[in-house]
């Protein structure tokens, strides 16, 4: 097992099944990819099968938009279902259970308006039309399902039991009326049944054996043991874990959505959103968020995470494999004259990958002119030797009126106490934005009684320009590399022409500050 992880009770090797049924109504975040990926991971521990079923039983939310990057979201983190089903394909079979239920008075029609039936609910007291008979429900059944105005207020209940301390089995409703064209469906059906009625019913006929679910259904739990019972259904086998979520964040589709439309965001792959589109642009790499999810599998304490865990173990990954590249702030650099520096004409060459040379070099160009960070220079002296990263050292000559220095072929790297990052003043260097961000919310966890709009961060974006070297503009989108002491980036855009210049973002790596003096304009998170 992996580590975090816990046996699933009951599970056989080749007859294990699980399903993720994500509702088509908005993009995965990463709260969804810990359940896809959970469920994933059982699927092939077990050598089962994995179905990912869209629970499309709300036609006034769902849209083929959010269907299709679902799909496209799972196959970025890597989960790769073994058949992918809709709940609208068995809506006949539902329907039909629906009826049995009426037929053999396990379920009666309501009317009573939502508020009512809500305070009923609380007070534990029976709807007026409980006791209806079986012909009168079916009437009313009829009635709900041909969409006329009529058969608005009416919903079917399951017959539970109204004086449970678990609120869910007191009478849930199961069907209820909506006019809206589905987006699968069409104008075939008028009214739909809730997930509650839905769920248990497709994972029977579905074969799926065990049904993984965040602790917020606890409750939910024994109403579907007991929706499952009360139809004959095959046992269905619950394992509950807790879900994800992330302090300076909110996960709510609705909320999200906000963002959205209201501008303060770019779209749904906002890296500043927690979508999986999001935390993929900003640079997640996938073996780590599979660790992390899993690292979190088993538990079932609702923790509010801190993303710098999340970031720290995806700095484990990129790492291993984040190309090195120098570059300096465009505004705030110092040049320093080499005097044996050579005519510009002379390169170097160094690892791309100091840790494994296997990553192949590149060629640093060198030469008189050389770029600084002007952090850097602040109290340098005349006589101080300084290393230029993977150069070797300059003995600085003149401080005052423009800095110089020469060039010590055998200099001691260890002795020198400054080791800066360079590139040589090239017509050939690239021009960079770097991009950082930081969280959409201010307060580190929001209660239930808080407005999130009144914690909106307002400064979540800032771009600084810098100039890189010539071998940035071989990058491709996607890409990941690391600035020396500046930190990882994910290559947003490529290198176009000067006016389209390479723009990278920046990946936080889990540390509260930068890993040089080099902090950026944002928190480093």
């Amino acid at each position: 097992l992996a580590a975090g992880m816990a046996y699933l009770e009951g599970a056989t090797p080749g007859s294990t099944t699980t399903r993720f049924p994500p509702e088509p109504s908005g993009y995965l975040h990463v709260g969804h990819a810990k359940a896809s990926l959970l469920n994933d991971y059982y699927a092939r521990r077990y050598k089962g099968r994995l179905v990912v079923r869209f629970d499309d039983t709300n036609p006034s939310k769902e849209k083929d938009e959010y269907q299709t990057s679902i799909v496209e979201d799972l196959g970025k983190i890597g989960v790769k279902p073994d058949v992918v089903t809709f709940t609208s394909d068995y809506f006949e079979t539902i329907k039909q259970y629906a009826l049995w239920m009426i037929n053999n008075g396990l379920a009666y029609m309501d009317d009573t308006p939502q508020e009512q039936m809500q305070k009923e609910r609380m007070d534990r007291q029976h709807s007026k039309h409980r006791d209806q008979s079986p012909s009168e429900a079916m009437e009313y059944f009829k009635l709900m399902c041909s969409g006329k105005e009529e058969g608005k207020p009416w919903c079917l209940r399951a017959k539970m039991d109204m004086s449970s301390d678990n609120g869910t089995l007191r009478d849930p409703v199961l069907y209820r009326q909506n006019t809206t064209p589905h987006h699968r469906s069409g104008t075939k059906y008028k009214a739909y049944p809730t997930y509650d009625l839905a769920c248990p019913i497709v994972d029977s006929i579905e074969g799926v054996t065990h049904a993984l679910r965040t602790t917020e259904y606890d409750d939910r739990n024994a109403q579907y043991q007991n929706i499952s019972k009360m139809l004959g259904l095959r046992r269905v086998r619950i394992q509950t874990f807790a879900r994800m979520n992330f302090m300076y964040t909110v996960m709510s589709k609705r909320k999200l959505t906000w963002f959205v439309d209201t501008g303060r965001v770019t779209g749904w792959d906002d890296p500043r959103m927690p979508t999986v589109r999001g935390v993929s642009r900003r640079g997640i790499n996938i073996d780590a968020l599979k660790k992390f999810m899993c690292s979190q599998g088993a538990s079932r304490r609702i923790v509010n995470m801190e993303w710098s865990k999340f970031w720290a173990e995806n700095k484990k990954e990129i790492d291993k494999y984040a190309k090195r590249f120098m570059a300096i702030d465009k505004i705030d650099h110092v040049c320093l004259t080499v005097t044996n520096g050579g005519d510009g004409t002379d390169f170097l060459t160094t690892d791309y990958l100091p840790k494994d040379p296997s990553f192949g070099k590149r060629l640093v160009r060198i030469g008189k002119k050389v770029l600084l960070e002007k952090v850097d220079t602040e109290g340098i002296t005349v006589g101080e030797n300084i290393v230029l990263t993977r150069w070797g050292v300059v003995e600085i000559t003149k401080v005052d009126g423009g800095l110089e220095g020469k060039f010590v072929p055998d200099g001691d790297v260890k002795a020198a106490k400054r080791k800066i990052s360079w590139i040589a003043d090239d017509p050939e260097n690239t021009p960079v934005i770097l991009s950082e961000f930081d969280n959409l919310i201010s307060k580190d966890k929001l209660e239930e009684e808080d407005k999130f709009e009144d914690y909106i961060n307002p400064d979540t974006e800032a771009d600084t320009e810098v100039i890189g070297d010539a071998g940035l503009k071989t990058l491709k989108e996607h890409d990941i590399i690391q600035l020396e002491r500046r930190g990882f980036y994910r290559v947003d855009r490529a290198y176009v022409n000067e006016s389209k210049p390479l723009k990278l973002f920046m990946i936080p790596d889990g540390k509260k500050k930068a890993m040089s003096g080099l902090d950026g304009k944002l928190a480093h998170r």
